[in-house]
């Protein structure tokens, strides 16, 4: 799964920023020469996940679904803990790893035009005229989207890379037309969502209320726990519920999560017993825990600390 699980939503994430535009701009290329290629690494925030995605090549030519750009949104999603240009490599080198050399090349292509529409969706961005959640807005975003699309795609794979996502926004879109129509009553409004309800995909509804069952499942499991489930039994309770993929990776983030909360019961008894300690200047304190915070934390994990002090 993503890192913090991403989800579809009317305006495409922005997950590349700065670093995109700089990147593609002072000559980075998806391609990246084999003696400078540097040894794909792992963010810490991944721990416990994987990426999404399905297929990605038949009879050795590349497929093109929205799997492929799931796994390229999944490892996107560390630009910022990792540099862009490590980021292009773990997918490039995930791609060499899951594809055949003629179907991973055309993936590489495809990837750096993901990159710069990407980069585009950030101009677009800055577009006052689209900003807002008025109806209008909302769909001279869509249509902006769209049309910024088609500089970058062919028609066949816009709608194979983002047709899932086109069809969700709709729905959307058209469920909060419904919504804020002040001129339906409570009934009518009712009705037409249901109407809606009707003619969506199933995919799509499983879609919508995926985060309804994973609220549900959060509160099934800590009361579970607060009557004294175990490891094993939270675990067939998400399995029941997810299944047992999802259930091992919630598992992993649950073990991740103690061993972070560990780490910082030990870092809050270390930060208590150098302020309590006596004979130390202020300067040489504040010295003496910016040593102890870098000496137990890398600079990621540093950003997380404010929180605990």
């Amino acid at each position: 799964m993503y890192p913090s699980k991403i989800k579809p939503y009317l305006w495409p994430a922005m997950l590349v920023l700065s670093a995109l535009v700089a990147w593609l701009f002072l000559g980075g290329s998806p391609q990246a020469k084999p003696a400078e290629a540097a040894r794909p690494a792992a963010p810490t925030s991944f721990a416990g996940t994987a990426g999404d995605g399905s297929s990605l090549s038949q009879d050795g030519e590349l497929v093109l679904d929205e799997g492929l750009r799931r796994m390229f949104d999944y490892h996107l999603a560390a630009v910022g803990e990792l540099p862009l240009s490590q980021v292009v490599t773990n997918i490039e080198a995930e791609l060499d790893k899951q594809l055949p050399p003629k179907a991973a090349l055309a993936a590489k292509r495809l990837l750096k035009r993901y990159l710069e529409f990407k980069t585009a969706l950030q101009a677009l961005e800055q577009d006052p005229r689209l900003s807002g959640d008025a109806m209008a807005a909302l769909q001279a975003r869509l249509t902006a989207v769209r049309q910024l699309r088609s500089r970058y795609f062919s028609t066949q794979e816009a709608a194979a890379l983002f047709g899932w996502q086109d069809r969700y926004d709709d729905d959307a879109l058209a469920r909060r037309m419904v919504q804020t129509d002040a001129t339906l009553s409570a009934g009518q409004k009712r009705q037409r969502l249901a109407e809606l309800d009707r003619l969506a995909p199933p995919e799509i509804l499983a879609a919508r209320q995926a985060p309804v069952q994973h609220l549900a499942l959060a509160d099934s499991v800590a009361a579970a726990r607060a009557k004294g489930a175990d490891d094993t039994a939270v675990y067939r309770l998400r399995a029941e519920t997810v299944g047992p993929e999802a259930a091992e990776r919630l598992a992993a983030l649950d073990r991740e999560e103690a061993a972070w909360q560990g780490r910082i019961q030990r870092y809050q008894a270390d930060l208590a017993a150098l302020k309590a300690k006596a004979g130390l200047s202020e300067t040489e304190r504040l010295a003496a825990i910016e040593q102890l915070r870098q000496a137990q934390f890398d600079a990621q994990e540093r950003l997380r600390l404010t929180a605990y002090e």
